[in-house]
């Protein structure tokens, strides 16, 4: 572990550099699925009541 730690204190950008990909991706993911819809809806709670909407009852 020190060593990989002297490592990373002697050329720090690569490491650098995939910590930030990985934190871009996690953003493009998530602004991706915000376009799209994926009709999970954010992070909200549904306070609908959970009912339906116009089910209607049936017949006679």
């Amino acid at each position: 572990m020190r060593e990989l730690l002297e490592i990373i204190r002697a050329n720090p950008w690569p490491f650098g550099a995939g910590l930030f990909v990985v934190i871009l991706m996690i953003v493009a993911e998530n602004f991706g699925r915000g376009i799209q819809g994926d009709g999970a809806g954010g992070d909200l709670p549904d306070f609908d009541g959970g009912g339906g909407c116009g089910d209607g009852g049936g017949g006679d």
